[in-house]
């Protein structure tokens, strides 16, 4: 089963003009921390298609809380996260 289910805060959202994805950055919260110098948070990609989630996009600010639903997808670059739902709280 492929799946990953993500919920965080967006730390910056990049709309290129010339494409149909958009990514999200997402900064979600560790479950432990190895070292006591580490941040509590890391920052996750997801890639979203612009037209599929232009509503919940134009709702998108830096600091808002949202969960993402989706799968991980091979690519030449290295892994992708895809976003299949969306929900902004």
């Amino acid at each position: 089963m492929n799946f990953i289910a993500i919920i965080g805060i967006v730390e910056a959202l990049i709309k290129p003009k010339d494409g149909e994805i958009s990514t999200v950055k997402i900064k979600v919260e560790k479950p432990f921390l190895e070292t006591s110098d580490e941040e509590w948070y890391d920052t996750v990609e997801v890639n979203l298609d612009k037209t599929i989630f232009k509503i919940e996009l134009d709702t998108m600010t830096k600091g808002s809380i949202v969960g993402i639903k989706g799968r991980i997808k091979y690519a030449i670059q290295g892994m992708q996260l895809i976003g299949e739902r969306v929900q902004v709280f």
